[in-house]
Parts: structure tokens; C-alpha cells; sequence
């Protein structure tokens, strides 16, 4: 059994205690933080942290940050296992321009983020600390897109920090009973019937497919990167993928999960062409949608709603998963379906 108090433990070479606080260590730089991940996710695995604040998603948040200044600070307990942990990263603050934030190297746009703690006392010590930690570096602290959990207001209290809202992430229930595709209004149903008319119609011929071979992500990552483009494109809108550390972030996102096994990729092609695509990630009982887009050309044919409705069925149908999540907060008019959601708020200290 884990003790329940942090007590002052031996500091290993390359780290240093912070601010004094018994019990806990900060380790600074790439080497030092990616010898710890491990240990950090075994503990996050544990208490049942999302993937999004694992260590895939580290891995990759971090592989292609090299100017980030990376740092991790540990709590631990009298035999030196971890209480608590959190990752972070140091770059600019979009709230205050010219100043530089620590932020968690977990979430990041919109995605759940987490921080790893045993006990509500575990994550007090872990907020102080890393509220000295972002002292010592002159950065101001702010932890975005965490669960609004007693673990977090824990951690807030320690860090001296403000609990600010933001919006919630909209889920789908797995009914008791009958269709997932039941739970779709009425005029959903109407569209996707309406979709699939004009491509009987048209005479065109449907592939729907399903995949978590990484392989299988290898092949198609260049179509869906055309996917992805072209619908902000279509929009005038800035695309993360028109800059060469954006298109890096999102490759490996992608192939880091798929690494690991929680990434599954759904695509529609229509007449042999990628007509729109789902990235989605298996967590626990947990089906999440990372993103989904469509081809404008194909827009007649509402692809995005057809593949959206395939993946919706299929999680729902899935041994073991109970909520499909659509893991950022979108616009609730603009989703498929929704009949619940999860609170999110960020953590921050000037």
C-alpha cells in the first residue's frame, strides 16, 4: 500500500528538490524529463488518467517542441515511488503576449489534459510545487482543459491558483437497449437517408473501413492530410498543418497513438476516393472522436455525417465501451449527437 504523505526523499542525480517541499523533485530539460515519463505514466495508468495525459501524447506533444523547455515535477513517498506527477512545457502565453507560461505537456487545443495524483493531499503538494517550479522559472502557470474533479481544485488550492470554466465536452450514452443510431433526431436521420439516396442515385461505389494498424495510418496519412486542408481551405480558414511544426504536431499525434495502439482511423471513399475520415481513440470505456473531416467536393453526399453516424454505431456497439466523447467542446449544433457532458476548467496563476 502507498503511503498517504509526501516525506523528503533522497534527490537523484540530475534533479533538484523544489521550493524546499519535502517529498517531491523537478527534472528539467529532454533527457531528464523522457527518463521519467515512464514511471509518471505507469502512475497516470494506474488512476486511470485519459490517453490524452499519457505518455503517448507527451511523447508526442514533446518530440516536436525542442524550444519548449520541457520539466516534470514528481511526489513521492517515503520507499521514493511517485504520488503524483505532472508533465509541463515553458512557451509563450497567448493570454499575455510577451510573457511565457508553463502549461501541461497533457491536452493542449481543446483536448483533456490530466494530472496524475493518488490523493487530494498528493495533488496540494504537487500544485505548490509546481507553482514554485514556474517561479523559479519566471513563467506564469497555466493549466488548461482539466477535469472539473476534486483532484483538480485540490491542485489549484496547493498552487495558490484561480479554477477558471470553460466549455464543456459533449458525450453520447450507450443506450440500454435497441440502435445507437435510434439516439439521432429525426432530422439527422432524414439527411443521412437523403445521402445515401444521391449516392445510389449517382451511381457511385462506397468503401467504409476501418483500421488501427499503423501500417494501415503510414498509407493513408497522405490523404488525410488533403482532407484535413481542404476543408479549412474551403473555408479560408488557417490550417495547422500550412506550417512545418503544425504538420509535424499532428503527424505525430497520430502515429504516437497508433503506436500504442489507441488510435483507430475510419474512412469513407467514394469511387475509389477518400470522401472523409474519423480519427478516433479508444480509452477505456471511452470511444473518442480526436477529429474528423471531409472532403468539400463530396459534399453533396454529407460524407462527414455518413462516417460520423458509422463510427458512432460501431463504438456503441463495442464490447466494453460505454460513452462515444467527442473530446473538445464543440459547437453543440454542429454535432451529430450529444445527451450529456463533462465539465472542463483551467488552473491558473499569474
Amino acid at each position: 500500500m502507498l503511503g498517504t504523505t509526501p516525506v523528503p526523499v533522497r534527490v537523484p542525480p540530475g534533479r533538484r528538490e523544489v521550493g524546499g517541499l519535502p517529498g517531491t523533485d523537478r527534472v528539467e530539460g529532454a533527457a531528464a524529463v523522457g527518463a521519467v515519463l515512464p514511471e509518471a505514466d505507469a502512475l497516470a495508468a494506474d488512476l486511470g488518467q485519459p490517453v490524452t495525459a499519457r505518455l503517448p501524447w507527451w511523447r508526442a506533444r514533446l518530440s516536436v517542441r525542442p524550444a519548449a523547455a520541457p520539466w516534470a515535477v514528481l511526489v513521492r513517498d517515503a520507499a521514493g515511488r511517485p504520488r503524483a506527477a505532472a508533465v509541463l512545457v515553458d512557451e509563450l502565453s497567448p493570454a499575455a503576449p510577451g510573457e511565457r507560461r508553463s502549461t501541461l505537456a497533457a491536452g493542449g487545443d481543446g483536448y483533456l489534459a490530466g494530472v496524475a495524483a493518488a490523493t487530494a493531499d498528493d495533488a496540494r503538494a504537487l500544485g505548490c510545487a509546481l507553482t514554485a517550479g514556474a517561479a523559479s522559472r519566471g513563467t506564469r502557470l497555466e493549466l488548461e482543459d482539466l477535469p472539473d474533479d476534486a483532484v483538480t481544485r485540490a491542485l489549484a488550492a496547493g498552487a495558490g491558483a484561480g479554477v477558471h470554466p470553460l466549455a464543456a465536452v459533449p458525450f453520447v450514452r450507450r443506450p440500454a437497449d435497441g440502435d445507437p443510431l435510434d439516439l439521432l433526431s429525426h432530422g439527422t436521420r432524414k439527411t443521412l437517408r437523403k445521402s445515401r439516396n444521391r449516392i445510389a442515385a449517382d451511381g457511385l461505389t462506397v468503401r467504409l473501413s476501418f483500421t488501427s494498424a499503423p501500417a494501415a495510418l503510414e498509407e493513408l496519412l497522405p490523404d488525410l492530410e488533403v482532407a484535413h486542408r481542404d476543408r479549412d481551405d474551403a473555408h479560408g480558414l488557417p490550417c495547422v498543418l500550412s506550417t512545418p511544426a503544425g504538420r509535424a504536431a499532428w503527424q505525430a499525434r497520430a502515429r504516437e497513438l497508433a503506436s500504442a495502439g489507441a488510435l483507430e482511423v475510419a474512412s469513407l471513399h467514394l469511387d475509389g476516393e477518400l470522401a472523409a475520415y474519423v480519427l478516433g481513440v479508444r480509452d477505456g470505456e471511452r470511444h473518442g472522436v480526436l477529429e474528423g473531416r471531409f472532403r468539400t467536393r463530396f459534399a453533396r453526399y454529407a460524407p462527414g455525417r455518413l462516417l460520423e453516424a458509422a463510427v458512432l454505431r460501431r463504438a456503441l456497439l463495442t464490447d466494453g465501451v460505454q460513452l462515444l466523447d467527442w473530446m473538445t467542446g464543440v459547437a453543440p449544433e454542429t454535432l451529430l449527437a450529444a445527451d450529456g457532458a463533462a465539465a472542463r476548467v483551467a488552473v491558473r496563476r499569474p
